[in-house]
């Protein structure tokens, strides 16, 4: 059963590419919405060798904040104890060739972390990691390199299979995010999600037997070309392999936290 009381996927002021709301804000708008138990996943701070490819250079929260983000998310957390679970995560990116140095960097803060999220953002092309959704551009760039839509999203399912191999368990990860991503483009591109069913089919067999749940993302359904919450092709399947679904509204300003909960509640019966 999906709790739809619980927000999995939260950002803060410490997102480079977010808002300057402040936390409290947040947590308001998660009152306002019925959600009691709220889940900060900031960017984590990336390894140092890692060059940033998206054209910003803003993926993720600066190593020198962590401490501070920890801090204020842990004072939050018992400001609001009577009123509000907060939990304490990050979103831990999967970059090929980097993984001992993610474990490494973010290891030494496992203690002060509740939950976290493995997401991928990058996509490794011909030893080139390049930019998922950081924009429609940057988008059809990779979809021109790899050669289709198609391509692309079966790539990221092998990708992600693949980086889970590693021991995520050492940063508490709970769960991965955004399965699909690629798809916050799909109605730019022609393509058949059943072209890329097999690979789909065998991450989520993956996914299940490493015992992970899915970042049920309605992001999604703010993002004009793509419609639909990120996971929600594949909620059933992952339902039936016994894969829990934890709702995330993915929100990088206030006012999104807890958002289309009410409106996925009443369209996801199946679940």
């Amino acid at each position: 059963m999906i709790d739809y009381t619980h927000d999995g996927h939260v950002h803060t002021p410490f997102c480079p590419h977010g808002s300057t709301d402040s936390l409290n804000a947040y947590v308001e708008q998660a009152f306002a919405q019925g959600v009691r138990t709220l889940t900060f996943t900031e960017h984590a701070p990336l390894p140092e060798r890692f060059i940033d490819p998206t054209p910003d250079q803003d993926s993720a929260m600066a190593l020198d904040l962590l401490p501070r983000y920890i801090e204020e998310i842990g004072q939050l957390k018992r400001d609001y104890a009577e009123r509000l679970e907060i939990r304490v995560g990050l979103e831990i990116d999967y970059l090929p060739g980097y993984v001992d140095e993610t474990l490494a960097l973010l290891e030494p803060y496992r203690s002060y972390l509740d939950e976290t999220i493995l997401s991928q953002h990058f996509l490794q092309v011909e030893g080139e990691l390049l930019p998922v959704d950081f924009s429609p551009e940057t988008f059809d760039t990779l979809v021109s390199r790899i050669g289709s839509f198609e391509e692309v999203l079966r790539r990221y399912y092998e990708a992600l299979e693949t980086g889970l191999e590693f021991p995520w368990e050492r940063l508490n990860v709970t769960r991965i995010g955004h399965i699909d991503l690629p798809i916050k483009y799909q109605t730019n591109y022609s393509w058949d999600r059943a072209n890329v069913k097999d690979a789909e089919s065998r991450l989520l067999r993956t996914i299940a037997s490493r015992g992970f749940g899915l970042d049920f993302n309605t992001a999604g359904l703010r993002k004009a070309a793509c419609g639909q919450p990120y996971a929600m092709a594949v909620a059933a399947e992952a339902t039936r392999l016994g894969i829990p679904l934890v709702l995330g509204s993915d929100a990088h300003i206030a006012a999104d936290v807890g958002a289309d909960f009410k409106n996925m509640q009443k369209k996801a019966t199946f679940l």
